[in-house]
């Protein structure tokens, strides 16, 4: 599934997304959500803004992600944002 989401969100044509590294893909609780923590590349990055923007386009990362993996059913995706620091 990590490798789904990199190449789906690789894809996509936005700056800001752009700046972000993919960091673990969890079940939480289950493996019908998953938690996508991603990090950004630089240090002045507006979190709250990205995380609109990845909750916006979620359901076509879903739908990627479905066309990709061997499920029934893709996972709800549950999006967090983390400074480089809060990995440590």
């Amino acid at each position: 599934m990590f490798d789904a989401l990199s190449y789906a969100l690789a894809s996509l044509d936005d700056p800001m997304i752009d700046d972000l590294v993919l960091a673990s893909v969890v079940p939480a609780p289950s493996s019908a959500r998953v938690e996508v923590t991603l990090v950004p590349s630089r240090d002045e990055f507006d979190y709250d803004e990205a995380l609109a923007r990845l909750t916006v386009i979620a359901p076509s990362l879903r739908a990627d992600v479905a066309g990709e993996i061997c499920r029934k059913r893709a996972p709800e995706l549950v999006f967090r944002i983390v400074h480089p620091m809060q990995l440590a």
